[in-house]
């Protein structure tokens, strides 16, 4: 692209964060597979339980809360449960076996819906949001010892083949290399959700379409423009046209959508990188309301907040993490006292010379490592933005025996913040960031 749009990463970044699951929403996931695994597992002793889709491949998106959503009507997160055994009989009688033992835990949380290929459960919604949380029970049929998998399909009371293991197992081989990748999915799946088209846009064609001929560029705005432009060329074609293809699975994904939608979603998509074309190609000061008008109020409202010295990741190879584990913490300081503290993430001083001493979470040190970041008030002589090493006691980058603590020396006017990142050596994908500690000066 002619214009670098690396510099527009911060903001990106900040939004990514925003929109992966929370560590909540994750636990009742893994809490629901593990009841899961307790229940099937006492009614038959040749299964396996595991976890396939979104989740278990690090791509699903935080749900938009009631408040958000443009029609008022919160979304859900869910977890789609396998149910593998070779001694399934016939498909109907695999899914009336799901759902007799479901009921029998569940009650009137099992849904009366009779699907294709799954039983499903409404576990919770959560009282301030909205947000539903269901868990989709899914028979497999194994043979041959899991050389080949078939789904359930109850129209017709057929096996069909289905691998959603392989397709897991070569999506996280194939992403082990692309630390941007699964983040411009579920940036994808947001744009997706605000534009209410979740349930005409399966989640696996979003996959399908950003995983076909990826190539890393400069820039999360790079990637998502690239991105909204293979969804906009692939649903302009005529219906019978369009095909949507994800190795180990042999079926055309774009017919689990319906023709009469594709206009619909090629609209609202060539909408949305018509406004971030315009608004970060050809302005130099975008309006980020109009951005946010298609990526959602998640999306940072302030490009002051992010000025051109504050260091993206991205910029030191670092991804995020967004399988559920990534942890957002409260920053500790030491040197406190009584008169100026005005929260627990808040000090004011008065006078310049204040010694400040900041403690992050610890980690194993030969498996994870951390970055800090500063930013001093507009105005300061030196800004700094840059991510870095732990100072020592002697105000020197790397001097400290403990990289996990951070010492700082105030000197300048106004408000300045320090966070931190925590990665994770092997995958450069951040684990933890520490929440933003502001330290007003006034001199």
């Amino acid at each position: 692209m002619s214009k670098n749009l690396s510099r527009y990463d911060t903001l990106f970044e900040d939004f990514i964060i925003r929109i992966a699951l929370t560590q909540s929403q994750a636990q009742l996931i893994d809490d629901t597979l593990g009841d899961a695994i307790s229940l099937f597992m006492a009614n038959f002793n040749d299964l396996e339980v595991y976890a396939q889709g979104s989740y278990s491949m690090g791509t699903i998106v935080k749900p938009l809360t009631a408040k958000q959503s443009k029609n008022g009507i919160a979304g859900e997160y869910d977890i789609d449960i396998v149910l593998e055994r070779e001694n399934w009989n016939e498909p109907v009688g695999a899914l009336l076996d799901t759902r007799n033992i479901l009921a029998d835990e569940y009650a009137d949380k099992v849904d009366k819906k009779k699907r294709e290929s799954c039983e499903r459960v409404y576990h919770s919604r959560n009282f301030y949001t909205d947000v539903l949380f269901h868990a989709d029970y899914v028979p497999i049929k194994s043979q041959f010892y899991g050389s080949f998998r078939y789904v359930a399909r109850r129209s017709d009371n057929n096996w069909v083949k289905s691998d959603t293991k392989k397709l897991k197992e070569w999506f996280l081989e194939y992403v082990s290399n692309k630390p941007f990748l699964q983040a411009l999915i579920v940036l994808l799946k947001r744009i997706r959700d605000y534009a209410d088209l979740t349930s005409e846009l399966p989640s696996i064609c979003i996959m399908a379409i950003a995983c076909e001929k990826y190539e890393q560029l400069e820039s999360y705005a790079e990637d998502v423009i690239v991105a909204l432009r293979k969804i906009v060329d692939t649903f302009s074609k005529p219906y019978n046209q369009i095909s949507i293809k994800m190795p180990t699975i042999d079926e055309n994904l774009a017919r689990k959508i319906e023709a009469a939608d594709c206009n619909k979603i090629r609209i609202a998509f060539q909408s949305c990188l018509s406004t971030l074309e315009n608004e970060l190609l050809e302005k130099e000061d975008p309006d980020l309301d109009k951005i946010r008008g298609f990526l959602s109020d998640d999306f940072p409202s302030d490009l002051s907040n992010y000025p051109e010295c504050l260091e993206a990741l991205r910029r030191r190879g670092f991804g995020i993490e967004l399988d559920g584990s990534l942890k957002l913490k409260e920053i500790e300081e030491c040197n406190k006292n009584a008169s100026s503290t005005k929260s627990k993430v808040w000090y004011k001083y008065l006078g310049k010379g204040q010694k400040l001493k900041f403690i992050a979470s610890e980690y194993d040190k030969s498996k994870y490592a951390i970055r800090w970041q500063v930013l001093n008030a507009e105005g300061s002589e030196n800004r700094r933005g840059e991510l870095f090493k732990a100072k020592g006691k002697n105000g020197i980058e790397g001097s400290g025996s403990n990289e996990f603590v951070n010492y700082e020396t105030e000197s300048y006017d106004g408000i300045h913040w320090i966070k931190y990142f925590i990665y994770e050596k092997n995958t450069k994908k951040v684990v933890e960031v520490g929440k933003k500690f502001h330290v007003e000066v006034e001199l």
